[in-house]
């Protein structure tokens, strides 16, 4: 466990939660995560809607948070560690919020994607669904001319859980890789060896989720060591307001990643109460939660509704300003206006 953990990996905690990490930004002695999966004999602990099945794993029984991103869920699963498992929540200096953030002495076993595909790899017996997962990886990568080394297995599968209802989630480390394999998705849905899947008006922008001889696979994007630039603790960011206003996208290079960045231009304040000074118009769209992952390129045009934020350097002179969607207000999103 020297090498440190990124955005994906899995943590299986001592009183049985399974958390993930988010991003690349973490203090030295815990992982900022979001809890994904809990142990069925604490689910009475969370006043939440649960996913109407479960998943097991080893002896025990996990179920799920219906919406994993959602304002009202974040806010009662704060209330429940702050009362069960306080020593999970962490009050960042840098980013003026509480966190939830796994302390280092409460891991007990750690899931990395790109560790589980070796172990599929090298398994002379497969059950059905980690055959198509290595099929299908070993189809794309082949017709993408990409090692296998820039896959990895991620999702229930790379925990080893049972569940009632498998799907094939796939990690793609770094930004080119990932818009190989993009293009290369599309070519094959194009000569039907897959069919596209939108379960939401979201997949269609997309385009990351197919069905493979009747199995969802799902792919995703996570930086490689040498993408990764975030240091945690060299901002400190503090919150302003709630703005709405629309945008050029300028960049989407790192909208793949966990969080997604959006580089923008042309800020227009939607409302009175969004008009900004110049100098604090935000350069970016920092998107948390994971449904806006993707979805805009060069050139389209965003609604946004999030929070402001003011962004110095600890070790420097200078400030700028991003929004971000998913910070846990309610009613933050993100509208795309296709230009083609």
């Amino acid at each position: 466990m020297s090498e440190r953990l990124i955005d994906g990996d899995a943590i299986q905690t001592k009183e049985g939660l399974i958390f993930y990490v988010f991003g690349y930004e973490h203090p030295k002695d815990r992982y900022i995560a979001y809890v994904k999966y809990i142990p069925e004999s604490l689910k009475d602990l969370f006043n939440i809607e649960f996913l109407p099945w479960t998943w097991r794993l080893k002896n025990r029984r996990y179920v799920r948070p219906a919406k994993l991103y959602s304002p009202e869920n974040l806010k009662k699963i704060l209330g429940v560690f702050e009362n069960n498992f306080p020593q999970y929540l962490y009050n960042c200096p840098y980013n003026s919020k509480t966190l939830i953030a796994v302390p280092k002495e409460s891991m007990e076993n750690v899931f990395r994607p790109k560790e589980r595909l070796t172990e599929l790899l090298a398994k002379e017996e497969l059950n059905r669904l980690e055959e198509l997962a290595v099929e299908w990886i070993r189809l794309v990568a082949s017709k993408a001319d990409l090692d296998l080394k820039f896959f990895g297995i991620h999702g229930s599968l790379c925990l080893g859980m049972e569940s009632e209802k498998p799907d094939i989630d796939v990690v793609i480390y770094g930004a080119s890789n990932y818009r190989r394999v993009h293009s290369t998705v599309r070519r094959l849905v194009y000569k039907k060896v897959m069919k596209p899947l939108y379960e939401n008006e979201f997949d269609k922008y997309r385009r990351n989720k197919v069905l493979y001889k009747d199995v969802k696979v799902v792919f995703n994007a996570v930086r490689r060591r040498e993408e990764i630039r975030d240091v945690y603790g060299a901002y400190k960011r503090m919150p302003i307001k709630t703005v709405k206003f629309r945008c050029m996208v300028e960049s989407a290079e790192e909208s793949y990643f966990r969080p997604a960045i959006y580089k923008i231009s042309e800020y227009r304040a939607a409302d009175e109460e969004s008009r900004l000074p110049p100098e604090m118009r935000p350069k970016e769209v920092i998107a948390m939660d994971s449904t806006y992952r993707g979805l805009a390129y060069e050139g389209d045009l965003l609604e946004v509704r999030g929070l402001l934020e003011r962004e110095v350097p600890v070790s420097g002179e200078g400030e700028r300003y991003r929004v971000v969607v998913g910070s846990g207000r309610p009613g933050e999103y993100i509208k795309v206006k296709k230009l083609y």
